[in-house]
């Protein structure tokens, strides 16, 4: 009887173990893979493998990873292997996170310009370090996504209320990370994060009410501007924020525009990045007791007689502004007795001003979509935070102004 070959040996444990399809050839020195389903279009690939005996037992593993990364992640033979090939590692069979961060941070500054350099420094890294210091722990390190969710929110989310925005935000950059490291970097597929309600445990249920909306109400802008009488850069960021609904990292982002105030954008996401939108416009909701003042601060501004405060116009970063101008506000002692007299009151409380005057304050309430264009929200984020300041008149005035008399025939 003939002497089986190992590559006899190798034909037929692929044929057992994977079916039909799976075959070797020989490519300058290197074991070629190929896979021709039957009625599909042949794919092949050559691997790194030499054509040798020696190369069966590796060869076999290989083929188990390409195979699982193919039917997880709907790829082609060359693509998983590439995938497979690309994968950092820092011990055998186990993906180099430190590496994997690395490419992470460069796709979400660089590559998709998701998010700015300073916005992932404050935002991003210390939740990605957070995920590299549990993955490195000596005893009892995460050995796949689902642990890795637990032993986050175990050791950093204990304090954070269940339910809010501060563990979905926390746990979003993790699943982004891990998603990231199985589809981009080749880690193994126990690595994907927790999904549906799987995730939905680690966040939590909301155990009180959202915080109420506060405004600033036009009689304490009113005197808030004027106790600003003295400080004329900071009352013309007051007056610009509050008049125009501004959000206050806005203010780094302010042009004229044939006279109209427009504002660039300061929301950075993967759909504003691949498609930016224009600059808005924005118009003044005026005080009753302080007619025009919203052109007169407007043309103040255009003229440079009076400017923004320095450390507002060149603070390093939209949230940096943000912050500043919160600083200015917070040792300011006027701004401090109405924070003392009004619980919950904060400088975004001048934006929800804006919202509540166009809402309730004139005798004809600004209608919601248009409101919400000149405050740069689309209608859905608009009415959950300010719906509930319009009322069942507004609804009936609004229809009544759009039909006419049609709604009495």
């Amino acid at each position: 009887m003939p002497k089986t070959t190992w590559i006899t040996d190798v034909r037929n444990l692929l044929r057992r173990e994977h079916g039909k399809g799976w075959l070797i050839e020989e490519q300058s020195g290197r074991i070629k893979l190929c896979f021709a389903p039957p009625g599909q279009r042949r794919q092949a690939v050559t691997t790194h493998l030499s054509w040798a005996p020696s190369s069966q037992t590796k060869l076999t593993a290989l083929l188990s990873e390409v195979r699982k990364r193919m039917e997880s992640l709907g790829l082609s033979l060359g693509d998983a292997y590439k995938l497979i090939s690309h994968t950092p590692d820092s011990a055998p069979g186990q993906p180099d996170w430190e590496d994997i961060a690395k490419r992470y941070e460069q796709l979400r500054v660089v590559v998709s310009g998701d998010v700015t350099q300073d916005n992932y420094d404050s935002n991003e890294r210390y939740r990605v370090n957070r995920v590299l210091k549990l993955l490195a722990l000596p005893k009892k390190a995460p050995h796949d996504g689902a642990s890795l969710f637990r032993a986050y929110a175990f050791q950093h989310l204990a304090n954070v209320a269940p339910g809010g925005s501060g563990r979905k935000r926390n746990l979003l950059d993790v699943a982004r990370f891990l998603t990231f490291a199985v589809k981009r970097c080749g880690a193994p597929q126990q690595w994907l994060p927790p999904i549906g309600e799987d995730a939905d445990l680690f966040v939590g249920q909301r155990e009180t009410a959202s915080k109420a909306t506060v405004p600033i109400k036009p009689e304490q802008l009113l005197s808030l501007l004027n106790s600003l009488a003295e400080k004329p850069q900071l009352r013309l960021a007051v007056a610009l924020v509050g008049l125009y609904g501004l959000r206050p990292a806005e203010l780094m982002m302010l042009s004229i525009d044939e006279g109209q105030l427009k504002v660039g954008n300061v929301k950075r996401n993967s759909k504003t990045a691949r498609n930016p939108k224009p600059p808005r416009l924005v118009l003044p909701l005026d005080l009753k007791d302080l007619p025009g003042e919203g052109k007169r601060i407007l043309d103040l501004y255009d003229s440079g007689l009076v400017k923004l405060p320095i450390t507002i116009t060149n603070a390093k970063g939209l949230k940096a502004c943000g912050d500043t101008f919160r600083q200015y506000l917070d040792r300011h002692p006027y701004w401090q007795n109405l924070v003392a007299s009004t619980p919950g009151l904060k400088p975004y409380g001048l934006r929800h001003g804006y919202a509540w005057r166009g809402a309730s304050y004139y005798d004809k309430a600004v209608p919601m979509r248009d409101l919400a264009a000149l405050m740069g929200h689309d209608l859905r984020t608009h009415t959950k935070h300010y719906g509930q300041w319009t009322t069942d008149e507004d609804v009936k005035e609004s229809v009544l102004r759009a039909v006419g008399t049609l709604i009495e025939a």
